[in-house]
């Protein structure tokens, strides 16, 4: 089980966790406990759900709306339930909430690591990605040519400079992200993104790596103070932690 299916089977499990020993809820929690990634955001979709149930339960529906939806067509000389200052107050409430969980949704698609990581794995299975290999320019290109250095330890870069030297660029959730391909003896052919830390939010950067795999493909993620980056290989984990 990979992490999207992970999230997938997690999205429909109860808050109160009665299936939770359960397949396949059981096994999408292991995958949890294992993928820091994948942990951190089922904390937040918890701590979501348990904000949304504690505001809707500060509403109360007005007294005889359920009376009057059952009544139906039958008319009434009072003043429309949909008119009074109570019932619109309790209307303008559960908005609200629900606005709140409409801009949830979107916070949820914000670009953070792991949206950053699986777009640049999907632009690598891309049919029309037909990357030319080139290594940026100056101290960058001497460092990604070198087989002894060791990306993680710190990248001479510029993002306004890389993008005016012709690095090829992707959108990923609609932020620019450059792309530097390079090879090393014994890691075969490697593709660096590299976006703005501040477009993909930060989430998860904290400068620790976080490794992937999706089929054929494999990631690590890690960040420096401004800028975010995403390793893609199509030979494991072992060929990227050789230049890490």
């Amino acid at each position: 089980m990979n992490t999207n299916e992970a999230k997938f089977i997690v999205r429909a499990r109860r808050a109160d966790g009665r299936e939770d020993a359960h397949e396949p809820f059981a096994e999408a929690l292991a995958q949890a406990g294992r993928d820091p990634a994948l942990a951190g955001w089922l904390a937040r979709e918890q701590a979501f759900d348990a904000t949304v149930t504690a505001r809707l339960r500060e509403f109360a529906p007005p007294a005889g709306l359920r009376d009057a939806i059952l009544a139906g067509v039958r008319m009434q000389p009072a003043t429309p339930w949909w008119r009074e200052a109570r019932t619109l107050a309790w209307a303008a409430g559960l908005a609200l909430v629900l606005g709140l969980a409409g801009t949830w949704g979107l916070r949820g698609a914000t670009p953070g690591e792991e949206r950053l990581a699986l777009g640049a794995m999907a632009d690598w299975e891309e049919p029309s990605h037909h990357p030319t290999v080139m290594g940026g320019t100056g101290a960058l290109r001497e460092l990604l040519a070198d087989k002894a250095g060791r990306l993680a330890t710190g990248l001479p870069i510029a993002f306004s400079e890389l993008r005016s030297n012709g690095c090829r660029v992707i959108k990923v959730a609609g932020r620019e992200v450059l792309e530097v391909c390079f090879v090393r003896e014994g890691a075969g052919e490697l593709h660096l993104y590299i976006a703005r830390r501040e477009d993909f939010g930060g989430e998860a950067l904290d400068g620790r790596p976080l490794f992937r795999e999706r089929g054929a493909l494999a990631s690590v993620t890690w960040a420096d103070e401004h800028h975010a980056y995403v390793l893609v290989s199509d030979l494991g984990t072992d060929a990227l932690r050789a230049v890490l």
